[in-house]
């Protein structure tokens, strides 16, 4: 996926910079690829099971579709064809993770108000997304649908366990899915939100540490380019810029990037669902620079800067083991027959699960999703089937100890005499076992 991501990054370049001379055009190329394709989170992420870069690939050949039509035939509407298609992309995308929905939203923002106003204007761009917006949500369901039946026939809640508060399955009660406990939440938190994201502590917009400049200079550079402009414009006169190309265009993918940067830090501000905005901010970060620069100075200044951001760069990882002749090692004393296995801590533990006996049955009693002290269908589901369990039952937990009082809640007690490690090859590692 990252792969085919990069692949559209590479289309959609050159056509930002069409217009430049071939060896100006190739240099800024080559360093917004550079700086947009290496970013910590995408590298990160890399072969992760979380998932980011199949719908950074799908998104990133939605955005590279719509400008390809827009370069073809400047000023004028863009082809039914092309607004489903790129539709269709993002709604698989979204489907397949929800939290890519900003991005249908960005770019259906960057076709709705990229202007510039005329007469006909207005009504051609809602026509236009309208349609593209239709077929987002075609999209959407094609590759959620099954899913979401799947939650809704077990859960009665689709998207369980999001929305309840208007949808109020009794799985779940009205309690809010987790929130939003990163990024800003206070108006001046916003505004140098930015400028917070070279290098934060772990839990601020992500798990792990990095180093990463791109967002922080990217929205330096546009606040230049503003102060700029306002005063050129008080001073009564206009500076020639440096060429970037289509205006149009810039305005599509400036508007993509900004409208589905807000929406990520007001429902999200996790950093690693920023892949397709991270491979932009390349192609904005150079266009930037050639517009605050000098032209003799800029094609030099872009270089260094590429140079400088890819070279800083300090990536962390979720857990990564080194390569092995299989994923998963694990060495444990085999359980009674009939066991009811209870995970009693949040770290990762359910990839030990594929080696107990085949009648093992699982409960989660200590996570996001299930909480002793509410008064759910789900807890009382979880009570209930550990009170009917007739075979023996047994905890795990990372790290030794953990979850004694997700235990307690439920009126079970370890029998320490028990306990013993499973080990693995994966940073869990030892998982405690106990009768």
């Amino acid at each position: 996926p990252a792969g085919i991501a990069g692949y559209f990054a590479i289309r959609l370049a050159p056509l930002l910079f069409a217009d430049l001379p071939r060896p100006e055009r190739w240099l800024a190329v080559g360093c917004a690829v550079a700086i947009g394709m290496t970013a910590a989170m995408g590298r990160a992420t890399l072969g992760t099971t979380m998932n980011e870069w199949p719908g950074a690939a799908l998104t990133m050949a939605a955005l590279y579709v719509v400008v390809r039509a827009l370069v073809r035939n400047p000023g004028a509407a863009i082809p039914a064809a092309t607004l489903v298609g790129a539709g269709l992309l993002v709604g698989f995308a979204n489907g397949s993770k929800l939290t890519d929905g900003v991005y249908a939203v960005g770019l259906a923002a960057a076709i709705l108000w990229r202007g510039p106003i005329r007469r006909g204007y207005i009504v051609r761009a809602w026509r236009e997304a309208i349609v593209f917006g239709v077929a987002v949500l075609a999209g959407t369901a094609a590759a959620a649908g099954p899913w979401m039946y799947a939650l809704w026939t077990q859960f009665q809640n689709p998207i369980f366990p999001y929305g309840n508060i208007w949808i109020k399955s009794p799985w779940w009660g009205e309690y809010e899915a987790m929130g939003r406990p990163y990024g800003p939440h206070k108006l001046l938190e916003w505004l140098a939100f930015p400028f917070g994201l070279t290098a934060p502590k772990a839990f601020y917009v992500t798990e792990v540490d990095y180093l990463d400049a791109r967002l922080t200079l990217l929205y330096g550079l546009a606040l230049l380019a503003g102060i700029a402009a306002v005063v050129e414009r008080l001073a009564g006169r206009r500076l020639e810029p440096s060429s970037t190309g289509n205006a149009e265009v810039w305005r599509v993918v400036a508007l993509f990037f900004v409208v589905s940067f807000v929406i990520w830090t007001a429902q999200h501000s996790i950093l690693r669902y920023l892949i397709p905005s991270f491979i932009v901010s390349g192609a904005l970060i150079v266009a930037l620079l050639r517009h605050v620069l000098r032209p003799g100075f800029a094609p030099t200044a872009i270089v260094i800067v590429a140079v400088a951001l890819v070279a800083s760069t300090k990536v962390q990882d979720w857990g990564r083991i080194e390569f092995g002749p299989q994923w998963f090692e694990v060495r444990m004393t085999t359980p009674d027959p009939d066991a009811l296995v209870l995970l009693t801590s949040q770290e990762p533990m359910s990839y030990v699960a594929p080696f107990f006996p085949p009648d093992a049955k699982f409960l989660g009693i200590n996570n996001s999703i299930s909480d002793a002290k509410r008064k759910t269908l789900m807890e009382e589901t979880i009570r209930r089937t550990i009170r009917e369990h007739r075979g023996p039952i047994y905890s795990l937990a990372y790290p030794k100890g953990a979850g004694i009082d997700a235990l307690l809640e439920r009126g079970l007690l370890q029998i320490t005499e028990t306990c013993a490690p499973i080990a693995t090859n994966q940073r869990t590692s030892p998982i405690e076992m106990c009768r």
